[in-house]
């Protein structure tokens, strides 16, 4: 489809529901997106590329411990998230690095095809 001169195709890469779609349409073979987005790299990259159709993955990661403060403090105030830690509030930075903080770096995980209680 086409707006304004912009084409698209219709299919969420965001979900692996939608990337299995895409692989029933033939999204990658049929050349019609020349982007492909989709945090589920490891999934998207089973079952949407193969030897004749290769992809180029970019990755764009934020710096860890810059990522782990925003979290510590983000999560002290953030009462609409699931994961809100108003006992955090309490605790210095550093208390909370070596008592608490238990990050599994997820997106890692997410890439190399682990399951989040997987090792690395």
């Amino acid at each position: 489809s086409s707006r304004n001169n912009a084409k698209f195709v219709n299919v969420d890469t965001t979900t692996q529901e939608g990337i299995l779609r895409a692989e029933r349409l033939g999204l990658v073979p049929s050349r019609k997106a020349d982007i492909i987005f989709s945090s589920d790299v490891y999934f998207a990259s089973d079952h949407l590329f193969d030897e004749s159709h290769r992809g180029t993955i970019l990755a764009l990661f934020r710096q860890p411990i810059d990522r782990l403060v925003s979290k510590f403090y983000y999560l002290q105030t953030a009462t609409w998230e699931r994961t809100y830690r108003p006992e955090w509030k309490d605790m210095s930075l550093l208390e909370w690095a070596e008592k608490v903080n238990g990050d599994e770096n997820f997106l890692v995980k997410k890439i190399v095809g682990k399951k989040l209680r997987e090792e690395v």
